[in-house]
């Protein structure tokens, strides 16, 4: 059996406290589709960013103007 990168036990509390109601029918849904993304996500972890310097977003001002 494959060993999954995150418990279902561990997703529904990282849902519930930011907030999700993990009794919503589409939480099975969303913990699917998580398991799904992260294993994508792993080659991040092999980034080189030694010496790179962190940007600032572009922020618009204030109203549009």
């Amino acid at each position: 059996m494959e060993e999954k990168i995150l418990s279902r036990e561990l997703f529904l509390n990282i849902a519930e406290a930011s907030g999700l109601d993990i009794k919503d029918p589409h939480i099975e849904e969303l913990y699917s589709y998580v398991l799904a993304v992260l294993p994508g996500l792993k080659s991040l972890e092999e980034l080189d960013l030694a010496g790179m310097e962190p940007t600032m977003p572009l922020l618009s001002p204030k109203g549009g103007q």
